[in-house]
């Protein structure tokens, strides 16, 4: 009998849903691969509409319609806009997801940091799958021996809260709680616009140095403006809410917000970025797929994943 591929990119709906259909590895020790991607299936931190938590197994079930790795086709994607292809020397395993505790906040967090540390110190890229925004701040903690670290936050929120009701860690917070450790450096927020947004944390966040670009500056002046005036990246942290985009292309998240950022809007600021900083991981979040309409949000995410990865590579020469 002959010795074919089990599964093929197209059969998406056959096999293992890992992550592109990377291989598996679970033992963050034996990882020998330029990315790692893992799913953190947390949403304690939302104080609305749960469901986050299944965020990572959507994204990995929509991810197996654009499968090179593991298929046995041509390595990573062809660009038909850029007539390049990507990622074509790139490896990429799937290390599944943090083993989380029942409602046990500080264990959480403490494993977060733990698992995204082992895969920096093995060398990988970390590609972190959410999960709520609250995720995000362990993740940025474990980031401390590169530091200094720079910070680049896509959303509708500026999660900047001190607290809600006392607690500190959750999805109102993530960001302000990474500002607070000393190996990190600048911060940039962008597509910011509720209205619930609080003077006084706009104002503290400013006097802290946070350079915010709302959804309408991006609007007026144009990616390629506000690009320009970023401060000067290096070791850069990229953490991508999807209620960034506007709610029309990615329904399917607990927040939604009105008069979003467009797709190519964000993956030319994520281009932007990678070329100007040097980009050591990432996070995707707060994809709620309980209320998503046919997996739209989840391919979106796939995507946006996709197409950044390859413009951190392409900055690598790769």
């Amino acid at each position: 009998m002959d010795q074919q591929p089990r599964y093929t990119a197209y059969m998406p709906s056959a096999g293992i849903a890992s992550f592109l259909r990377s291989p598996i590895c679970e033992d963050f020790s034996k990882v020998e691969a330029d990315v790692a991607v893992l799913g953190i299936p947390y949403d304690c931190g939302v104080g609305y509409r749960p469901g986050t938590r299944f965020g990572p197994r959507e994204i990995r079930n929509q991810s197996t319609r654009y499968a090179p790795w593991g298929t046995g086709n041509a390595a990573g994607y062809w660009d038909v806009n850029q007539k390049k292809r990507f990622l074509a020397d790139v490896s990429m395993v799937d290390c599944g997801d943090v083993d989380i505790t029942y409602f046990d906040i500080d264990a959480n967090m403490a494993k977060i940091t733990a698992s995204v540390r082992a895969l920096v110190e093995r060398g990988a890229l970390p590609v972190v799958l959410g999960g709520d925004h609250s995720v995000t701040f362990p993740n940025v903690r474990a980031f401390e021996a590169l530091g200094p670290i720079d910070i680049v936050h896509i959303d509708a929120h500026m999660d900047w809260r001190e607290d809600i009701a006392g607690v500190r860690f959750t999805n109102a917070s993530p960001l302000r709680r990474s500002k607070e450790l000393p190996f990190v450096r600048h911060m940039v927020q962008l597509g910011i616009r509720d209205v619930r947004t609080r003077e006084s944390d706009y104002n503290d966040a400013t006097a802290q140095g946070v350079r915010i670009f709302t959804r309408e500056d991006i609007r007026e002046q144009g990616v390629k403006a506000v690009l320009e005036s970023l401060p000067a990246l290096g070791n850069t942290f990229v953490t991508i809410d999807i209620d960034g985009l506007d709610p029309s292309i990615a329904p399917g998240t607990g927040s939604p917000t009105v008069d979003g950022l467009l797709y190519h809007e964000v993956r030319a600021l994520l281009q932007g970025v990678a070329a100007r900083g040097h980009v050591v991981g990432f996070d995707l979040v707060e994809v709620n797929p309980f209320i998503d309409v046919e997996g739209q949000t989840s391919l979106l995410a796939t995507t946006l994943i996709i197409e950044f990865l390859g413009a951190i590579f392409a900055a690598r020469g790769r």
